[in-house]
């Protein structure tokens, strides 16, 4: 059998014979020779606490563990190798887990013996349950301080800890300008961190360039390591990434670096916190928001953008010069009216086309020709054009969203706040409260409004605006935003052969759909006159 022994003496221990080193190998070596078995390395750690569990020699042994290098870890007593419980049962799991045995020799404890091997076994036990409640603890942990507005992990690019005089930041020397200067931390020392003043303009340019939905993850890589950043006295300094200290060393952004900066929320000023037993399941869950104690770097309004850019661009690859014109403004919405599978994009000599995915698969007959994507698109839009929003949409909205109980108490409700709003303007015309307090006691009583009717009813304010205006805004708008808002009122559109035979409205444009049999007849003999779902 090959063995390993571990030694190990701590600063106060070095004079004890007993403990000393030399007198734990040749124990340890004299146990191996009458067992018959081979010493393959004695684990030294010298001048080191049992306690600590980032102890040189032991991590090695453990990682050799892993290779199986051994088959049993010898020491001269228990807490030659841990001092503490917690510490203990870890270890002793890590090596039943790899199939590596563990004798004590001062203790008597064999883990070779099948009583060992059952000692053993209940000691994993144990080490699981505590990693366990460890584990449990560690997320509570997480999650409370997530709760305070403190960030978790790494520091993310962008931010620094702000002690300049004695700064360890991977882009602090020779890169940061205020290196070695006053430390921000004493100026503010209720923040815990600070905006860098080269890494937070790369964040910020990452964002700009990437809400304009003309770059790619990739692209804004090379726009960033390209980029000549001038500082206040003149010089230029070239963006890197931030790094980690031991790991890896600051050097050029790639495409996934990129994607992980224009997706964290954390430069909102918001700090998330993902539950999950797993990386997986984290990542499918949606993250708790926070308010953070760490300055923004960018607008909600700019993180959105750029998020729905990311949803609107996901099938649309952005590697040619005429990108824009390859951007399929019914993607995922158009649908086969036959066999109700969806219509593919698809790119031909320049020419952007719909087929239906049952012809392209070949899963199935369908007799569904491809469509030009240009012509098509039209067609929809000037159906939403013709599309004449009711004079009482406003009416319709609540009786779709409100039992008639409720839209009559809301009339109610809204009706005294109406009431307060004129006899507070009577109260300020009379001079009976100054100009600040009409404006407070006004603003508490529309918002008062707008929340008596919620946000779904504003979502359909929006979308009516949109509809009203449709024209203009499909004349004007670049196409990234032509498809957002195509996807913002339908959820699907049936076409045969080149004929649109339904538009299936989102929820928020429901109401707005209704009522539209007459609006039909007037579309004229195009074949386009389709069924509101």
């Amino acid at each position: 059998m090959k063995a390993a022994g571990y030694i190990r003496v701590s600063t106060t221990e070095q004079a004890t014979e007993g403990h000393s080193l030399d007198a734990q190998r040749e124990i340890i070596a004299r146990f191996v020779r009458q067992r018959g078995w081979e010493l393959i390395e004695v684990y030294e750690d010298a001048a080191l606490s049992g306690t600590r569990s980032d102890r040189p020699a032991l991590q090695r042994l453990l990682r050799d563990a892993e290779g199986g290098h051994f088959e049993v870890v010898i020491v001269h007593a228990i807490d030659r190798f841990y001092r503490n419980l917690q510490g203990l049962l870890k270890a002793l799991n890590h090596l039943y887990q790899h199939d590596v045995a563990f004798i004590s020799i001062g203790e008597n404890i064999d883990f070779t013996t099948p009583w060992g091997k059952l000692t053993l076994a209940v000691l994993g036990t144990l080490a699981e349950i505590y990693i366990d409640k460890l584990s449990a603890e560690t997320k509570k942990g997480k999650r409370a301080r997530a709760m305070k507005g403190l960030y978790n992990g790494s520091l993310p690019l962008g931010y620094c800890r702000g002690n300049c005089s004695t700064c360890t930041d991977p882009n602090g020397e020779d890169y940061c300008p205020r290196f070695g200067g006053p430390d921000l931390k004493d100026e503010r020392p209720s923040l815990p961190l600070f905006v860098h003043p080269i890494e937070g303009e790369a964040v910020k340019l990452a964002y700009e360039w990437y809400a304009t939905g003309t770059y790619s993850d990739g692209q804004i890589a090379e726009k960033l390591n390209a980029y000549q950043h001038v500082l206040p006295d003149g010089t230029t300094v070239n963006f890197r990434s931030k790094g980690r200290n031991g790991r890896s060393k600051p050097g050029p952004f790639s495409k996934d670096s990129v994607r992980d900066i224009l997706q964290r929320v954390f430069y909102t000023g918001l700090v998330p916190y993902r539950a999950g037993s797993n990386a997986r399941e984290r990542r499918r869950r949606p993250p708790e928001l926070f308010p953070g104690q760490h300055p923004p770097l960018i607008s909600q309004e700019l993180f959105q953008r750029c998020q729905e850019v990311r949803t609107l661009m996901g099938n649309h690859p952005r590697r040619h010069a005429d990108y824009p014109n390859r951007i399929y403004l019914l993607s995922g919405i158009l649908r086969c009216a036959k066999c109700k599978r969806k219509m593919r994009a698809q790119a031909g000599n320049g020419t952007r086309y719909y087929q239906d995915t049952t012809r392209l698969q070949r899963t199935g007959h369908c007799d569904q020709p491809m469509v030009r994507a240009d012509e098509i698109e039209e067609k929809v839009a000037q159906i939403l054009m013709r599309l004449q929003v009711p004079a009482d949409w406003q009416e319709k909205a609540l009786t779709y969203i409100r039992s008639p109980q409720e839209v009559e108490h809301l009339k109610e409700e809204e009706g005294r706040v109406k009431e307060q709003l004129a006899r507070l303007r009577r109260l300020f015309v009379e001079g009976d409260i100054n100009y600040d307090e009409y404006q407070q006691e006004k603003q508490r009583l529309h918002r008062l409004l707008a929340d008596l009717r919620g946000n779904d009813y504003s979502a359909i304010i929006k979308a009516a605006e949109e509809l009203e205006r449709f024209e203009e805004l499909w004349r004007t708008l670049p196409m990234l935003d032509k498809k957002r808002l195509l996807q913002a009122h339908l959820t699907a559109v049936l076409i045969q052969g080149e004929t649109i035979v339904a538009l299936q409205p989102t929820l928020v444009s429901y109401p707005l759909f209704q009522h539209q049999e007459t609006q039909r007849r007037n579309y004229g003999s195009d074949g386009n006159s389709p069924t509101f779902q």
